[in-house]
């Protein structure tokens, strides 16, 4: 789970920014790696991650879900990206790789206006050469000690009304067993789940209205930039599949295990739109890579 890599250099005027990946995970929901809908990116100029949104229809690219292959896209179009692009033109460069994918397909006006087919993920993402995190979409970071998140006002609606339904189903005689089995709650939301597809990039729709990388134009505002302090030393970027963030791999995957041991289903003490099916060993995918900075200058 947790590997080792090279450093890769970026040169950059007289002072040269060299970064070590420290430790790393990309584990899939299903314990499946062929399953899994997030993505890290590393390269000489960005680290990523990119975070596939879980289908929600039958419809597969190539016998991939929609969340994997938008996945796959986005790591490969990152190599595409010159070092100093901006947040703008990178996400405008990610956006046009999946739009690629509807021509080959010949689905763009399908698509247009049937959100709920498309092929959807977000990513939070380190330049370089600029010292910025990007969001679009939901994932989450730490900059030496600070947690960033990217939440969405959406996910709490329908994350409440899971919990609502599956309080009520057992106050009716279900057992978490039952449900974890056959999770009604999710059943419950997936019609909000599939309407939600509406909000995507509109920000006319109302305070409801998410950015994601789905393949049509992501408004300014769905673009969040952070600017790393001068002296930021240590950068983690992770999917939503973390409950709890922490500055260690280990400290994560702890926090994680906790939530599942206590409140499997998900609806109690950290409420989310899934729970951890019978089989699986997460209730989501998980990406997690922390990096540390340091800069040399020549000659010293």
């Amino acid at each position: 789970m947790v590997e080792d890599t090279d450093n890769p250099i970026h040169q950059t005027d007289s002072i040269t920014t060299k970064y070590e990946v420290v430790e790393q995970a990309l584990v899939s929901k299903t314990g499946r790696e062929e399953t899994c809908e997030d993505a890290l990116y590393v390269g000489s100029h960005f680290v990523a991650v990119i975070d596939g949104a879980t289908s929600k229809t039958d419809r597969r690219w190539d016998g991939k879900a929609g969340g994997r292959i938008a996945a796959e896209i986005i790591k490969e179009a990152f190599d595409l990206v010159p070092a100093d692009t901006t947040a703008r033109q990178t996400v405008d460069i990610l956006t046009a790789a999946i739009q690629a994918l509807y021509k080959q397909y010949e689905v763009t006006d399908i698509l247009q206006s049937d959100g709920v087919q498309r092929a959807i993920a977000g990513f939070v993402a380190l330049s370089i050469e600029r010292k910025e995190v990007w969001f679009v979409g939901d994932c989450q970071c730490i900059i030496d000690q600070q947690l960033v998140q990217n939440t969405k006002k959406i996910d709490e609606v329908t994350s409440n009304a899971r919990s609502l339904f599956l309080e009520s189903e057992i106050a009716s005689g279900k057992t978490v067993d039952e449900l974890r089995e056959h999770d009604t709650g999710r059943e419950f939301i997936l019609p909000l789940l599939k309407r939600q597809t509406i909000f995507q990039n509109n920000p006319a729709s109302g305070h409801y209205w998410v950015p994601v990388i789905d393949g049509f134009d992501v408004p300014d505002e769905g673009i969040r930039v952070i600017p790393l302090p001068a002296d930021a030393t240590t950068i983690v970027l992770a999917s939503d599949g973390y409950p709890y963030l922490k500055d260690t791999l280990e400290a994560s995957e702890q926090a994680l295990q906790e939530v599942l041991q206590e409140d499997p289903l998900l609806f109690h003490k950290y409420k989310t739109t899934k729970g951890l099916q019978r089989g699986n060993v997460s209730f989501d995918d998980r990406a997690y890579i922390k990096i540390a900075l340091r800069k040399d200058t020549p000659g010293e």
